[in-house]
């Protein structure tokens, strides 16, 4: 059997770590209080989202363009998955850190969370 990459696994990683961070950037909030940078993302959660969607574009811009070469090259998928996860978690810190540079260590964390799970629990190959 041939193994295929299949592009569901960028499009479920992706979407998930945008629907799901914003859920534990606050519960950092419920177990940090004191923290005040930090908490309120599911008030706005439709706008978080559509940001979220918007910052991440870049980096999931540099995933796809990564995606497509492992995908022609037929790496394997337990290497490409490694490398995608990293991509997504390091572009997820440099967004942060260049869009509020003034702080949301916290929420980064989350999103790079988020994405380190979600890029872990979703299958990337599909047997032919």
């Amino acid at each position: 059997m041939e193994e295929k990459i299949e592009w569901s696994y960028l499009f479920k990683h992706w979407i998930s770590t945008l629907l799901i961070a914003p859920f534990i950037s606050d519960l950092f909030f419920y177990i940090n209080p004191v923290d005040n940078k930090i908490g309120g993302l599911i008030n706005g959660y439709f706008i978080v989202l559509i940001m979220s969607f918007i910052l991440s574009l870049p980096t999931y811009i540099i995933y796809a363009a990564v995606f497509y070469h492992f995908k022609k090259k037929q790496f394997s998928a337990i290497f490409s998955k490694k490398i995608l996860i990293a991509i997504s978690a390091t572009g997820v810190f440099i967004t942060f850190m260049l869009s509020f540079p003034g702080g949301y260590l916290h929420t980064a964390l989350a999103y790079m969370l988020v994405s380190l799970v979600t890029g872990i629990f979703f299958n990337i190959k599909q047997f032919q």
